[in-house]
């Protein structure tokens, strides 16, 4: 018996996300399957957080996933950054699940985040 694509299989997109300054970086898709396209139910591996100052200047950063099911904040990163300091942040993916989030605070701040969705 052969089985229809996208029928009991998984989808797996790799997707990297950027930005400058401080707001939302990431969110996880909500599922909508009466939209067209539907939009599955998704959860999201975080791969890696990378970044980087080159504000000329040193400036107070923070990174944080937000757990939308449990109204929880947890900071993956918290210190002042020098100026042209470069950082990884994960060792170890993370797992997150619809309306989820990857926030950036901090002037001139640049970060990448790179994921793989699975819906």
């Amino acid at each position: 018996m052969s089985q229809q694509q996208g029928v009991g299989s998984l989808a797996d997109a790799f997707l990297s996300f950027s930005k400058s300054g401080s707001g939302t970086v990431y969110t996880v898709p909500t599922a909508n399957e009466g939209a067209i396209p539907p939009v599955l139910p998704t959860t999201t591996l975080v791969k890696s957080i990378y970044i980087s100052n080159e504000s000329g200047g040193a400036v107070t950063t923070t990174v944080a996933a937000v757990d939308s099911s449990a109204t929880v904040t947890t900071e993956l990163y918290k210190d002042s950054m020098a100026d042209g300091a470069q950082l990884q942040l994960l060792d170890q993916p993370i797992v997150l699940e619809k309306a989820d989030t990857i926030t950036l605070t901090g002037a001139g701040i640049k970060i990448l985040v790179s994921v793989m969705e699975i819906t």
